[in-house]
């Protein structure tokens, strides 16, 4: 009896599943981040190269609809990748950028990040980023682009 009781003692037959579910939830907090990571700089990459077609667009349309086809440009684009809710973009003529008297077009697309996780999430330093509250991301795609034809 005393034989058997050492035996069950040292036996580690359970070790490698109670290794598993302790490691568990902190895989996957790490692969869920990498997930959002990943979502967010897809998302400022077509944010960039909305803003990006915006731009380009509207300096070769000429002055007089420069505005409405870099904005048109940029919306069409953003619906096409499926992110145009919520999203804002600008297009605007500059006369003389940062005093050099460069006249360029400036495009600008905004769009909130949205978190995939439905709860909150606690940040480094004591904030939350939950879906939907006051401390969300905004990212931003912009593009300056000098006009020598208007």
């Amino acid at each position: 009896m005393k034989l058997n009781r050492i035996r069950f003692v040292r036996d580690s037959r359970g070790q490698s599943l109670v290794e598993f579910a302790l490691i568990l939830p902190m895989m996957l907090l790490v692969m869920f981040m990498i997930t959002e990571f990943g979502r967010a700089i897809y998302q400022y990459n077509v944010l960039s190269q909305a803003a990006r077609e915006g731009a380009r667009l509207a300096v070769v349309s000429g002055s007089a609809n420069a505005v409405t086809k870099g904005q048109a440009r940029m919306t069409d684009f953003l619906s096409k990748a499926r992110l145009d809710t919520g999203a804002t973009v600008t297009c605007e003529i500059l006369d003389n950028y940062n005093g050099s008297g460069v006249k360029v077009v400036r495009a600008r697309a905004d769009r909130p990040f949205t978190w995939a996780l439905a709860g909150p999430l606690f940040t480094i330093g004591g904030g939350s980023a939950s879906k939907g509250s006051k401390a969300s991301w905004t990212l931003r795609g912009e593009a300056i682009m000098q006009a020598e034809t208007f």
